[in-house]
């Protein structure tokens, strides 16, 4: 099975670099796909891919944050061979983007650039995938098998024919397809124990968890008032973006099926909300990898890639995600099914709305958290997605899956009748 990894490159921008920076990430942003810069359609395997510019940041107490370059990919296999990829395609191009960035040496070799490269990877810190293992070839195969069966369907008569016999000619024709055939072996994933795993070792945990808060029970209380106290002196932010950050955001969304997120923020202050941060990565990291790998994301299926990265020696967090539907629904499922995990993750940061025992309230507040949200969101300068994922939503994906599975096995009448209704 190929799993997909997640690749983070941030890198700071040299001293008055930033200006002909992004003139460079204009000329990207017209192209993503065959720029000449970073064609990202010519590297193997990458779903998604964005370079976002960081602007410069200050926080109390004189610390500056100078402007960054952050480059992801959501990318199936290796991690070192999708940077050996990089590098090879980029070229003299990826050379001119760098070229731009810190401590990047001056007529470098290939082999400079990979070491500059692998020197600036920073660790997800928790990464969430729609569907384990699925790759970008079985999404195109799959997407090729859908349409290829509807044009069959839409051209043949049958209308005295039972469910399970179309099926089987469904099949003959797919087996007859040298394009198709590879569709009628079961693709791979998971095994089929490692969701139940999943919950058995969150069940674990969580009642160690338990059992060691009962026998620590004084330091579980000092924890606990430590938590509230920090709850009540983390300020909410309370401000309106400007309506020109705004525009600026909206001008790159809602331009087909899909949608994008950049956003960073400041970490609380002080060694017990980073120690809290560290776990609740820890927790949904796996939580994502071990029972949210199915297609949804507690009840919400319309994310493709999610990441949570910390930076800057651990005082910032960036966020990133690909998702199904506009900005507004994207906040809204958040809000109405699972406003306890953006709490879980999001509360430990500056300003967050308040919360209460690291659960309750914070997100629930409607307008405060999407007055948050857009207030922390940063343009992405070069927004790339696949050519096989164009006007396919994840739900699509499901059930072009569930197609392709329906080829194989054995199947009731009743099934075959399910089946064909995907159609």
């Amino acid at each position: 099975m190929i799993t997909q990894s997640a690749l983070n490159l941030v890198m700071t921008v040299r001293p008055g670099h930033e200006a002909p920076l992004r003139a460079l990430l204009d000329r990207l942003h017209e192209d993503p796909d065959g720029n000449a810069v970073l064609p990202f359609a010519r590297l193997a395997g990458v779903h998604f891919a964005r370079l976002v510019l960081l602007p410069e940041a200050h926080r109390r107490g004189g610390r500056r944050y100078p402007p960054q370059l952050v480059l992801t990919t959501n990318v199936d296999g290796d991690l070192d061979a999708h940077l050996d990829e990089l590098v090879a395609v980029g070229g003299e191009g990826l050379r001119e983007l760098l070229s731009h960035c810190r401590d990047f040496p001056d007529d470098a070799s290939e082999a400079q650039v990979r070491a500059y490269l692998a020197d600036h990877r920073q660790r997800v810190g928790a990464f969430y995938v729609n569907t384990l293992g699925r790759s970008l070839a079985q999404i195109s195969l799959e997407a090729r098998l859908h349409e290829a069966l509807q044009r069959h369907l839409d051209a043949g008569d049958w209308q005295d024919s039972t469910p399970a016999t179309v099926r089987r000619a469904l099949i003959r024709f797919v087996g007859e397809r040298d394009d198709l055939r590879e569709a009628l072996t079961p693709a791979p994933g998971p095994d089929r124990w490692r969701w139940l795993g999943g919950w058995l070792l969150l069940g674990a945990i969580a009642l160690a968890g338990l059992v060691v808060a009962v026998l620590l029970l004084p330091l579980t209380l000092l924890a606990l008032l430590l938590l509230r106290l920090h709850e009540m002196a983390n300020a909410p932010h309370n401000r309106r973006p400007r309506d020109t950050h705004i525009r600026r955001l909206e001008a790159d969304e809602d331009r087909g099926v899909h949608n994008q997120l950049s956003a960073v923020g400041h970490i609380q202050a002080g060694p017990f909300r980073r120690l809290v941060l560290h776990i609740a990565l820890w927790l949904l990291q796996l939580a994502a990898s071990r029972v949210f790998y199915r297609g949804k994301l507690a009840e919400i299926d319309t994310i493709h890639f999610a990441r949570w990265v910390i930076i800057d020696e651990g005082r910032r967090v960036y966020f990133f995600s690909n998702f199904d539907g506009s900005p507004e629904s994207y906040q809204d499922d958040f809000i109405e099914r699972v406003a306890f995990g953006l709490n879980l993750v999001f509360s430990n940061g500056e300003g967050w709305p308040r919360s209460r025992w690291l659960l309750f309230g914070g997100a629930s507040d409607e307008q405060a958290f999407k007055a948050y949200y857009r207030d922390h969101q940063v343009p992405t300068a070069v927004w790339y997605r696949a050519p096989a994922l164009a006007g396919l939503t994840a739900v699509n994906l499901a059930n072009n899956a569930a197609i392709r599975a329906g080829l194989s096995g054995s199947m009731s009448e009743a099934q075959c009748r399910a089946w064909l209704q995907r159609f």
